[in-house]
């Protein structure tokens, strides 16, 4: 099953993910949750790199199968209130996807 964990804090507001784990909802090469979930991930970091020109903290399993992506809480508040879009925007997505493969996929919360 793929994990997805939101990192937030007091006030709601998120400042990153982990996505870790395997769907296998179908062979190798042909897992459309699996890549669905990655596409999201990885649009979201490049979102944050190209859109906001942040850098975030990002560690990645050279295998596959976990990507981290944290940004510092200390920001401009206008580039935050943009993070916020891109975070709520990427939460939607999963929020879709579990709708629908929630036996593959799952979305959980931890505080910062």
């Amino acid at each position: 099953m793929i994990t997805v964990t939101i990192h937030s804090d007091e006030n709601r507001k998120s400042y990153g993910f982990e996505i870790s784990g395997h769907a296998y909802s179908d062979e190798y090469g042909r897992d459309l949750v699996c890549a669905g979930a990655s596409a999201i991930a990885f649009g979201t970091v490049n979102a944050i790199g190209h859109i906001l020109q942040l850098q975030p903290t990002i560690e990645q399993d050279e295998q596959g199968g976990f990507l981290s992506c944290i940004v510092s809480k200390d920001i401009d508040p206008e580039i935050d209130a943009k993070l916020q879009v891109i975070l709520q925007t990427m939460v939607t997505q999963y929020y879709t996807m579990v709708a629908s493969y929630g036996e593959f996929i799952e979305l959980k919360y931890k505080m910062l």
